[in-house]
């Protein structure tokens, strides 16, 4: 039985389906709204000081990681798991927001110690800490809980909540280049707002309740690959713009920055079904799981060919509409280079992001990541120092290949369903 059919003709599969949506509106605000904002950033600040946004917003990214502990997969799950189980739920919810707020305070003492420190970063304190606020919005936003309970049409519309408050900011009170600090300022607004509304609102399905230091201590060791597994993915998808803004200068980061918010949309078509499917992919058997990852492979092949060719035949077309300018429009083949990445991503997204979390195999997915991150920090590292734009790219198409590999020559070697060990 196909994938459409089940979905057609189960209670679950229309659940699925209709979460499929909720998503896809989610990806259609978090592709429109930043390419709407894209070009008007760029022309008001200049590439430098969008250089400079880009790379406190990347720090931000890469802090989140600390604070979500990978509870984004192993509480999604969980949930997902005990959904019908109200007073376990409230445990979970209850210990992986109390964890979650507690990092972000021990992050922020951090963060503003490097901040005071450095320099580099001193010298324009303001935005790198009005960027923060991100990070504790997203720590208040249960997107996990939600996902698991299969009720993303509230992350949907609290997303796009977020989305449209600081992207009409941003386009009412940012007119000048003395204007920047307000775009980390307005954007952290956003963020707090929605994180805000999404947490009582989840208070409708679960209760806060103090949580137990056991099921505390349970979640964290539980979640511990997960989490090296995305300190892992972000030194490939969100390190890449500070790396290149520490070695070249924000202006250099600034023209890598706008076309990787481009590849970034590209590759966040994929999240919406894999984001829906991963609760019922959870609690499938495993040759399910394995006939499902197989039927999806050629749909993930196909729309990522077609962004290709649009990008291949009308690349600097889109980019001259979306900037005109000449120091971006300069790096046009560097462009096109790095969005032939976008299948490599797609493929492996289908095995790192969707088959081993479902299967609870985390270790096996660290494993791969850690190879992939510290791949592209060594690449990135050595070959921006050379050659700024096109070496950045260079590193990231190469480890996603290597991804890509990985991870389906792992699929394909496990010909038995498998019992994982978290």
């Amino acid at each position: 039985m196909s994938i459409l059919k089940s979905i057609k003709e189960s209670a679950a599969g229309r659940k699925m389906a209709g979460n499929y949506v909720s998503l896809l509106f989610i990806q259609a605000a978090n592709i429109l709204l930043p390419l709407m904002l894209l070009p008007y950033l760029v022309r008001t600040l200049g590439v430098e000081k969008y250089g400079l946004v880009l790379l406190a917003q990347s720090f931000c990214t890469i802090l989140y990681v600390f604070v979500e502990f990978g509870f984004n997969l192993s509480a999604t799950r969980r949930i997902s798991i005990l959904k019908d189980n109200d007073s376990e739920k409230s445990q979970v919810f209850s210990a992986v927001i109390s964890i979650k707020l507690l990092l972000a305070v021990a992050v922020a003492v951090v963060y503003a110690i490097i901040i005071l420190t450095f320099p580099r970063f001193r010298l324009e304190w303001e935005v790198y800490a009005l960027s923060y606020g991100v990070v504790v919005g997203q720590a208040l936003f249960p997107d996990w809980f939600f996902q698991g309970i299969e009720k993303m049409q509230f992350i949907a519309i609290l997303n796009v909540l977020a989305k449209i408050i600081f992207t009409a900011l941003i386009f009412i009170f940012v007119r000048e280049v003395g204007d920047y600090s307000n775009v980390p300022l307005f954007t952290s607004i956003g963020f707090l707002i929605a994180g805000t509304i999404s947490f009582i609102i989840s208070l409708k399905f679960v209760k806060l309740i103090k949580p137990s230091k056991k099921m505390m201590g349970e979640l964290m060791l539980e979640s511990k690959s997960i989490f090296v597994s995305n300190i892992a993915a972000r030194l490939f998808n969100s390190a890449n713009v500070f790396i290149v803004g520490m070695i070249a200068g924000d202006a250099i980061a600034g023209i890598y920055g706008s076309f990787e918010k481009i590849f970034t949309a590209a590759k966040g078509f994929f999240s919406p079904i894999m984001q829906a499917v991963f609760p019922w992919l959870s609690v499938q058997d495993e040759a399910k799981r394995r006939a499902s990852i197989r039927k999806m492979a050629p749909a993930i092949i196909i729309l990522a060919g077609i962004f290709i060719t649009i990008i291949l035949i009308f690349g600097e077309d889109i980019l001259q509409l979306l900037f005109d300018d000449p120091a971006i429009t300069a790096y046009t083949t560097a462009f096109k280079i790095l969005c032939t990445a976008t299948v490599f991503a797609g493929l492996n997204m289908l095995i790192l992001t969707l088959y081993l979390p479902a299967v609870g195999a985390y270790v096996k997915r660290m494993n791969i990541l850690l190879i992939g991150g510290v791949l592209n920090v060594l690449l990135a590292c050595l070959l921006v120092s050379i050659w700024p734009i096109y070496g950045i790219v260079i590193a990231v198409v190469f480890t996603e290949l290597a991804l890509a590999l990985l991870s389906w020559v792992y699929f394909f070697k496990q010909s038995k369903p498998q019992t994982y060990a978290v």
